[in-house]
């Protein structure tokens, strides 16, 4: 069909040019072993062959240019990068022809309305007191910067949508103060204290996301997609405030608030809903598999919802790469996510 369209969440494991530095402690690329890592990488390009893929760990832009050049793939993509507000690691983009970037929207700063806040209630001075509720949550900024593309083709009548490509926080226990500047008590808690860190931080960009999603979707006909590296898994509340938990209906979809209008559809559970599995995983920790990227789609994407433009074709994961190597982690010519990619047949309006 002229207008289907597929999607690819790629981790590229911090890739970067040789010699030069990513994480402190990690060694660099050899001119040998950024060699492999791309050619392993270009492989896998060309195996998900998807239209739209939001790529998560780049140092450096050039090392993407040098893979889809090295891979033979550079004149049928348009690559995306954050230009002018790069530091250390990134998102970015890639666009299969005929499908072009149209437009481009960096998001830093959380929306004007964000806010984490909860003043108790009671009596008159109140909101100089504690309360058993109070909450105060001082984040104002995505840890990496969201890259919104708006895709579309130059024929006539082609479809528009909006592509979110994003990396929130892992669940990497967040560096606390150093050493000489902690108190003696707060040293043994350092590892519980960080991942609540984490977490704090993953669910503030959840929502801020959301934010942002719900002002574009509310109200609207536009076909959105937000793919990346979400750092949890499926039923995770990371997920639930992205998704807004639509129904699942077998049926045309109601719109009755955030559940249709503005909710995303997972496309695990789409490949759930025909074939129940238990291989559908990108990541590994400890022994635990999970899925940690994720393509969700609105509702012009859902086969049950009035407003469906195009229909949910498959998702798969290329996952063996992924396993546990020991203390060092995953190979450094492979990734330690796997690579998840979701289809989608055109329809058409109905």
């Amino acid at each position: 069909m002229p207008h289907d369209i597929s999607f690819a969440s790629f981790n590229l494991y911090n890739l970067q040019l040789p010699g030069l530095a990513t994480h402190p402690g990690a060694a660099p690329f050899t001119e040998e072993s950024y060699a492999r890592r791309l050619g392993w990488a270009g492989d896998l390009l060309k195996a998900a062959d998807a239209d739209v893929i939001a790529f998560q760990e780049l140092w450096s832009r050039q090392a993407l240019v040098d893979l889809f050049e090295r891979s033979g793939l550079a004149a049928d993509y348009q690559l995306c990068f954050i230009a002018n507000d790069w530091y250390d690691i990134a998102v970015a983009a890639a666009v299969k022809r005929p499908w072009v970037i149209k437009g481009q929207q960096l998001h830093k700063r959380f929306p004007e309305a964000f806010r984490l806040l909860k003043r108790g209630h009671g009596e008159a001075g109140a909101d100089t007191h504690r309360t058993d509720d109070d909450i105060d949550v001082q984040i104002d900024i995505f840890s990496r910067t969201v890259l919104q593309l708006t895709v579309g083709k130059e024929e006539a009548g082609a479809p528009e949508l909006d592509v979110f490509c994003t990396h929130l926080k892992s669940k990497l226990a967040t560096q606390l103060d150093k050493p000489e500047q902690q108190d003696d008590a707060l040293k043994p808690h350092r590892a519980a204290l960080g991942a609540a860190l984490s977490t704090v931080r993953r669910t503030a960009e959840a929502a801020a996301l959301r934010m942002i999603l719900t002002g574009l979707m509310k109200g609207s006909d536009r076909a959105v997609a937000v793919i990346g590296d979400f750092n949890d898994g499926n039923h995770s509340n990371t997920l639930s405030i992205l998704t807004g938990q639509p129904a699942y209906r077998q049926y045309y979809a109601h719109r009755a608030g955030i559940s249709s209008d503005a909710g995303l559809y997972s496309a695990s559970f789409l490949q759930a809903l025909g074939d129940f599995q238990d291989v559908a995983y990108s990541h590994i920790h400890q022994g635990v598999r999970e899925q940690l990227d994720h393509v969700l789609v609105s509702e012009q994407f859902y086969d049950h919802s009035k407003h469906r433009l195009w229909s949910f074709h498959d998702q798969r994961i290329w996952n063996d790469h992924v396993v546990e190597e020991g203390p060092n982690g995953p190979a450094r010519t492979t990734s330690d996510h796997g690579i998840v990619r979701a289809r989608f047949d055109w329809q058409g309006p109905q």
